[in-house]
């Protein structure tokens, strides 16, 4: 499981004792919104800093940021939600 947090964090947690396993400090304003790939492999973070953030599921190294505003007119990156595509190629963002 992971949290998203308005403290700027976002947590990774083992579910079957409750304890905190990762705590990812990053994010430089809210982050709003969390969702792990189909397979588990990794999850993807968004919020009021603007960037979306793709993080490995078991050790959390961030694998790849994007930031900014996108091709779509008066958008940017923060995002109120996330879902990825059944086969996790694709990253749906949107508010």
């Amino acid at each position: 499981l992971v949290s998203a947090s308005f403290d700027l964090t976002c947590r990774l947690w083992n579910v079957a004792n409750g304890t905190e396993l990762r705590i990812f400090w990053e994010a430089t304003d809210v982050i709003e919104c969390v969702v792990f790939s189909p397979g588990g492999h990794c999850f993807a973070t968004s919020g009021f800093d603007n960037i979306n953030r793709i993080r490995h599921g078991s050790s959390g190294s961030c694998l790849k940021e994007i930031w900014g505003d996108s091709v779509a007119e008066e958008y940017t990156f923060g995002t109120e939600s996330l879902a990825y595509s059944p086969d996790g190629t694709v990253i749906e963002c949107g508010c």
